[in-house]
């Protein structure tokens, strides 16, 4: 397979959570095919959203009834680990041909798909390290613990930025989501029955920088000199439509509503 030229940016978009993981599940299976190259989007949520990691198969029966009270969005990830609350911070995906990921084991493969991560935010003053709890320990959810694959504060130990991942064949899917600001205190006790952690302070309005920023960092680290925006189009949205809807519990699963803007 040639080298990818350029990375594929997809733009800001809101999404229903069910749909935000099936594009997700579609473009690694895009850059699996060669169909794509290497694909970076950021994306925001029109509602809270729980997000449970591929394989999370029991949670805590009270997140059903919040979901059902409306309160926030129960969905499935096609990556792994454990439960996200999303809808304050700045949630990315990257996909990337496995040819152009470094590391034979999980950890130095999460090490290198966090290296432009850290490389940002230790410029804007936010130094950002690995943590270093126990893969094996269970946890409900993902911020309950820092794991290698997870990056926390450098100065107070407070994590950051959790990510998964999930490998086809040929590509690779990381989720990220970054604290920013102060996630919901009175829903995050709700679901997760302690406070919420503290977020990277950056004002709504220095979003769009911020991503340039990274976005610019991950195309130096992967010897990128060119970018282009992708929207899918209908056709694309058709093809995703017909992916197993994995990616809802089964108690939410039905026809899902997109709401998108971009």
């Amino acid at each position: 397979m040639r080298s990818p030229a350029e990375l594929v940016v997809l733009p800001n978009m809101v999404l229903q959570g069910a749909w935000q993981m099936t594009l997700d599940h579609w473009l690694l299976k895009a850059v699996d095919a060669g169909a794509l190259g290497p694909v970076l989007r950021f994306y925001h949520w029109p509602w809270p959203c729980l997000s449970l990691g591929r394989h999370q198969r029991s949670y805590p029966p009270p997140w059903d009834a919040l979901a059902r009270q409306g309160h926030l969005e129960l969905a499935r990830r096609p990556s792994g680990g454990s439960a996200v609350l999303h809808g304050s911070g700045l949630t990315y995906a990257l996909v990337l041909p496995m040819a152009m990921v470094s590391g034979r084991t999980g950890v130095e493969r999460y090490r290198f798909c966090c290296r432009w991560l850290q490389q940002v935010f230790a410029r804007l003053g936010h130094p950002l390290v690995f943590g270093q709890d126990p893969a094996g320990l269970t946890s409900s959810h993902c911020f309950d613990r820092a794991t290698a694959a997870d990056l926390v504060d450098a100065k107070d130990g407070n994590k950051r930025i959790g990510s998964a991942q999930r490998r086809s064949r040929r590509a690779l899917l990381q989720h990220g989501e970054m604290v920013l600001g102060s996630p919901p205190s009175v829903l995050w006790q709700q679901v997760f029955g302690q406070a919420a952690p503290p977020g990277i302070p950056v004002h709504p309005s220095e979003l769009p920088s911020l991503q340039q920023l990274l976005r610019q960092a991950l195309m130096e680290q992967l010897g990128l000199r060119q970018w282009r925006c992708w929207q899918p189009g209908p056709g694309t949205w058709t093809a995703m439509a017909r992916l197993p809807m994995e990616h809802g519990p089964t108690v939410l699963q039905g026809e899902a509503a997109m709401a998108v803007s971009g």
